[in-house]
């Protein structure tokens, strides 16, 4: 592997995988769609992924070995009220570009979520359990996921999990910063107690990914932080880190918030397919946070 694409490079996870990517010495094209990040050391190009002629056009001139795709249409609760942009975005995006890759004989690596899950099990999940994604998100990545593989078994996709860390190209926030941000200004915040998931370092995740790649890796894995927890203690977390003010979070259920979009109470990704094959150790939660904290 030495010519890569990442599609979605204003993304949290596109962005470090762009710098991943070309601290390896690899010869990188990145994608953006709204968002034109400042990556002067790699060459930029606009791309819509729910255009096919474009697309193909794009990765046939590229010429990649590889090409990733962690762009998407991420914010669950927009999806489920506006499903035909998810559906074509997501699903019909995917489609696009893996029809690309084929023509254009490069691998696929396609990322997912650990939203296909219905959070139903009681523990953490495995690349083999049996994926019922309960909202419109859900359902279109999991859709993504088939697309990957049907076009060549051999792509590659990665379930991550409430991706966190600073972004240094838009204003756009995850979990970890909007706390970070809603404490700062005194705000009390309410924070499920009854939703657990496992965190995860973005920069470990596009570590991870560039990994897993470069060693051969085929099918499907899950790339995820090893704590699982509930947001509120996750807030609880940051606010130690940051020497903010932890009682302004506050406990809350999920089911006593009326969201457009159904949430599984415990969505945990299991990450041993990963470890045993790589040796990929994934950073903790409250090592992430210090990190975050050291780099700001």
């Amino acid at each position: 592997m030495q010519q890569v694409m990442i599609i979605g490079a204003a993304g949290l996870l596109g962005q470090y995988m762009c710098e991943k990517a070309v601290a390896r010495g690899l010869d990188v094209t990145a994608t953006f769609n709204r968002t034109r990040p400042e990556q002067r050391e790699i060459p930029l190009v606009h791309l819509d992924i729910t255009d096919p002629v474009t697309v193909d056009n794009v990765i046939t001139r590229a010429d990649p070995d590889v090409v990733f795709l962690p762009s998407a249409l991420t914010k669950v609760d927009y999806c489920e009220k506006h499903p035909r942009e998810a559906w074509a975005i997501n699903a019909e995006g995917t489609f696009n570009v893996a029809a690309a890759c084929k023509s254009a004989g490069a691998k696929l690596f396609y990322v997912s979520t650990d939203y296909v899950f219905n959070g139903e099990k009681g523990g953490k999940y495995y690349e083999f359990d049996t994926p019922d994604p309960i909202n419109v998100y859900a359902q279109t990545k999991l859709e993504g996921e088939r697309l990957t593989l049907d076009a060549d078994r051999n792509n590659v996709i990665a379930r991550v999990s409430v991706l966190y860390g600073w972004n240094r190209i838009s204003n756009n926030t995850n979990f970890v910063t909007w706390v970070v941000n809603e404490l700062r200004q005194g705000k009390e915040i309410k924070l499920f107690d009854d939703q657990h998931v496992t965190p995860t370092y973005a920069p470990d995740a596009a570590d991870a990914i560039l990994s897993i790649v470069e060693r051969n890796g085929a099918g499907l894995y899950h790339v995820a932080g090893p704590n699982c927890l509930t947001r509120y203690e996750m807030g609880e977390h940051i606010a130690d880190t940051f020497g903010l003010n932890a009682s302004l979070c506050h406990n809350a259920k999920a089911e006593d918030i009326q969201l457009p979009a159904k949430r599984g109470k415990i969505t945990c990704l299991d990450t041993n397919r990963m470890q045993a094959e790589f040796n990929i150790t994934m950073t903790s939660f409250i090592d992430g946070l210090a990190d975050m904290k050291a780099t700001e």
